[in-house]
């Protein structure tokens, strides 16, 4: 287990880190850790606290003892199959506290999107779920570049067997995505009824920001994968017409080779045949055989038969 101690004191200065815990200070843990010591020296509960050990938490808040409790999952793994994670905010009366023990997590890469100082844990947690949601967005567009690529190449008949493997991780990762945000934005909206008035009118105008920005890329995810969709049925639309033509090309073939087998067929025969002692038979029934064939290919083109 990693321990983090971090603060902003003033507007003017940028989230550090600290060498120990100060009132009002932002404490981050990651990693594995033991749920009984770090709700005894945090004076968190002890069960809240071993939920988040669980990969399959889902987001919710919860209010114990005094201490808002807010579920949410943040993405990580390779951007084609990415998963996501629980991360546990826990505002106290003191600290803000954020647990991540399965995902790596940084409170100083939430320095852009901070706008207020330590002292305020409701205003860094705004912005620490703006965090969040710009990685997901991050993520979802690089997906949506490969999804792009991959149409691109279709149009070029360029595509593999691989890229379709490839399609079901990305549209596994876009799923999951999609029920992360979804559960992120109604704990969200269930936060801005400030039952307990842990927010004030900024801090509940950033949320709807970010509920908003939320929206944005569940539309993104949606886009992408009614893509993948388009793409795999335009695939599946082109190979079996591809493989229709190929049918028709062949059964053409042989319905021409066919014909000059039937006669070639009765020549063939240990018995008597008209012409078959003349020295002009050979070309002439050879000329007829071809002459059928193309007299057939004509009318069949005619005919759109093939």
């Amino acid at each position: 287990m990693m321990v983090g101690y971090f603060e902003r004191r003033s507007l003017t200065e940028k989230l550090t880190q600290a060498q120990r815990m100060h009132k009002n200070g932002w404490i981050n843990l990651t990693g594995s850790l033991d749920a009984t010591r770090v709700s005894k020296a945090l004076s968190l509960s002890a069960n809240i606290v071993r939920d988040v050990l669980d990969i399959h938490e889902l987001p919710r808040a919860e209010f114990s003892d005094g201490v808002e409790y807010i579920f949410t999952r943040i993405p990580f793994g390779q951007t084609d199959s990415g998963k996501t994670a629980p991360f546990l905010i826990a505002i106290s009366g003191g600290h803000y506290i954020t647990i991540s023990p399965h995902a790596k997590f940084s409170p100083l890469e939430v320095s852009d999107y901070l706008f207020s100082t330590t002292e305020r844990p409701a205003g860094v947690f705004a912005a620490n779920l703006a965090y969040i949601i710009s990685q997901y967005e991050q993520r979802v567009h690089l997906l949506t570049e490969q999804i792009s690529d991959a149409r691109r190449r279709l149009s070029r008949h360029e595509v593999e067997n691989s890229d379709f493997i490839k399609f079901v991780a990305i549209e596994d990762t876009l799923n999951e995505y999609r029920s992360s945000l979804e559960g992120m934005s109604r704990v969200i909206t269930q936060l801005m009824e400030n039952r307990r008035h842990l927010f004030k009118t900024r801090d509940l105008e950033a949320l709807e920001d970010v509920d908003l920005h939320i929206r944005q890329v569940l539309v993104a995810i949606s886009s992408s994968t009614h893509t993948i969709s388009s793409i795999q049925n335009a695939y599946s639309t082109v190979a079996n017409n591809t493989l229709n033509q190929r049918m028709k090309a062949l059964t053409a073939i042989t319905i021409l080779l066919a014909i000059p087998n039937v006669f070639y067929g009765m020549y063939g025969m240990n018995i008597a045949l008209p012409f078959q002692g003349e020295p002009w038979a050979y070309p002439v029934i050879t000329s007829f055989t071809v002459l059928l064939i193309l007299l057939v290919m004509f009318v069949a083109k005619r005919l759109r038969l093939f």
